[in-house]
């Protein structure tokens, strides 16, 4: 479709516009590029397009860097440039598109043959490398490697802090549990090297004789494999979505503002589009709307799609934890995001990042839920942008694939040293206190606990952090039906004529908002709202930047408005998802930080 820039586009800051979202919208260096006949970076990332970009540009350590040139001296295109064009792709092509092993055979002159391809050896086919990635990816070895490198763990509590409090007793008692195992394992290196081997000037009685051996406690080992599975079934899932949210959010953000780089225009459409609609009333909870790029992403047609539960996307890989946790989800009436693995109509695997949440009438009651979707495949096999991840991506590198730098390998701990990394602020202080007196007698003590390093902020005590958590679990029922990132702000407005709005994300949820007309709250000039009105005539996809009006500020606030629509199964539009994305050029510039 075609894009229409109303008064010359954005050279003026007041300037609205209305774009269909066919195509991805070029940037200015691109222009300037194109014009030229120079070549750039990004022209040579798209000589190898689906790969993901360079793993040295993780958000882990990432670093600013210069603006590219640009055809006018625009601050906001440099700030803007920088940003888009080191976002990661998220996709993936099918790799088994042109596979040898299915291209058309020959005729053999010299005799009868009824191959058509290579004849099958007999070799089981091997897994999918998603499907490969998603073992390692949710994983126990994936989990332990963050609880035992200080910088992940410190990442993966805060997290939890922040976003699953209650998780935090399950983090603790793992952490406990392994502490208590490493003393038993200090323990009984204690004795290897020491108690089991006596100097001449000990005597020991004839039944001392004996070695004392090693102490085990099969229980104990038991529990810490418990809170190990417990957090890897959990918690890993839940803090990897977080990961993908975060990154997805700024590019569907660039694709509504139509400012995403040129290595995204073979897969743009499927940035902020793929929707369905489902009827828990019904049956099964089946889907009765559907986007053109749900079809078009799963491969699944409106008269399969329409009327049947998603579950039709689960494959043999698809893990059961992420599907029960989805069903508790709808159950409760909840929102939910899942990162998990789903396949399309011809078998291939694509990782999902599923966001779904209910929708409520004006009395609170629950009638339909949106399940939002975004293929992350490329992300997910570019190690999600997470260190600990692309580190044990290193160790199952496909053996035909180019050679990347190895995992380092870690040095052997002592048993005392790997104690002491479980340690709390509290027996730190004491072991630096205390520790060494039978040794080293001290009559006076000059050290205090200032110069010691504290890891917990001042104040903070096990009973803050308690009502801490008590204050978020008094938050949480107004934030039952939020989609993160992106799709915090959404509405849900029926097809033209009507155009009222019936659902909005609890963000929205103002007095007046429900089935009042979605025009009013365009405030945007006459052509604007005249063109506006025919895409949405005319069923297409639209995005526009506009006057968002309320009761509250009726001059309005500047605004994206992406509007897709979702179909029935004869064809027409039954609902539209507006996606609605604040214009605030401060956050383009600073969302890495």
């Amino acid at each position: 479709m075609s894009r229409t820039d109303l008064n010359e586009g954005f050279a003026n800051p007041d300037t609205e516009s209305v774009r269909s979202f066919a195509t991805t919208q070029p940037d200015d260096y691109h222009d300037w590029i194109s014009e030229s006949g120079r070549t750039s970076r990004t022209d040579q990332v798209l000589d190898d397009f689906p790969h993901p970009p360079s793993r040295a540009n993780n958000l882990d350590a990432i670093e600013e860097e210069g603006g590219y040139p640009t055809p006018r001296a625009s601050v906001k295109n440099m700030r803007r440039n920088v940003t888009t064009n080191e976002l990661p792709l998220l996709q993936e092509m099918n790799p088994y598109e042109n596979a040898e092993e299915f291209h058309p055979m020959n005729e053999n002159e010299q005799g009868v043959s009824y191959d058509l391809i290579a004849p099958f050896d007999g070799v089981e086919a091997p897994l999918h490398k998603l499907e490969r990635l998603s073992d390692v990816m949710f994983g126990t070895e994936h989990m332990l490697h963050i609880l035992t490198t200080p910088r992940y763990l410190a990442r993966f509590r805060e997290y939890l802090y922040e976003e699953r409090p209650r998780s935090i007793s399950t983090l603790t008692y793992y952490l406990n549990a392994a502490k208590a195992l490493k003393a038993l394992q200090y323990a009984n290196a204690l004795v290897r090297l020491s108690t089991d081997v006596p100097p001449p000037a000990v005597q020991v009685l004839q039944a001392g004789n004996n070695p004392v051996g090693i102490t085990t406690n099969k229980v104990l080992e038991q529990r810490v494999e418990d809170g190990l599975r417990a957090l890897t079934a959990e918690e890993l899932p839940a803090f990897i979505t977080s990961r993908c949210i975060t990154i997805t959010s700024k590019i569907v953000e660039e694709r509504v503002r139509g400012t995403l780089p040129f290595k995204f225009r073979d897969t743009s459409n499927a940035l902020a589009e793929v929707f369905c609609l489902t009827d828990p009333s019904r049956p099964d909870n089946p889907i009765i709307f559907a986007s053109e790029e749900f079809h078009r992403t799963t491969q699944y047609g409106m008269d399969y799609v329409l009327g049947r539960n998603c579950r039709f996307l689960q494959g043999p890989k698809t893990n059961q934890n992420s599907v029960r946790r989805i069903r508790e989800a709808i159950k409760e009436c909840r929102h939910h995001s899942e990162l998990f693995l789903n396949y399309r109509r011809d078998g291939s695997p694509f990782m999902n990042l599923l966001q779904c949440s209910p929708l409520c009438d004006s009395q609170g009651r629950v009638k339909y839920f949106i399940g939002a979707q975004i293929d992350v495949s490329g992300l997910a096999l570019d190690g999600a942008q997470m260190e600990s991840l692309i580190e044990l991506q290193s160790r199952y590198r496909d053996p035909d694939e180019e050679s990347i730098a190895e995992m380092p390998e870690h040095k052997h701990k002592e048993e005392f040293q790997e104690l002491c990394e479980l340690f709390s602020p509290r027996e730190l202080a004491s072991v630096s206190e205390n520790g060494g007196d039978l040794f080293q007698p001290m009559t006076a003590r000059s050290s205090t606990r200032n110069g010691h390093r504290t890891w917990l902020q001042r104040g903070r005590s096990v009973d803050s952090e308690a009502e801490a958590i008590r204050l978020r679990d008094l938050k949480s029922p107004m934030l039952r039906g939020a989609l993160a990132g992106v799709y915090e702000n959404y509405l849900l407005v029926r097809p033209y004529p009507s155009l009222k709005i019936l659902f909005t994300s609890p963000s929205l949820q103002i007095p007046g908002m429900l089935q009042s007309s979605f025009l009013s709250r365009i405030g945007s000039s006459t052509s604007v709202r005249e063109e506006f009105l025919q895409a949405m005539m005319d069923g297409r996809g639209v995005t526009a930047r506009i006057k968002w009006v309320t009761r509250f500020n009726t001059e309005g606030r500047n605004r994206y408005v992406h509007c897709t629509p979702l179909y029935a199964s004869n064809g027409q539009v039954g609902v539209w998802m507006v996606v609605i994305v604040d214009d605030d050029e401060e956050q383009v510039i600073n969302w890495r930080n």
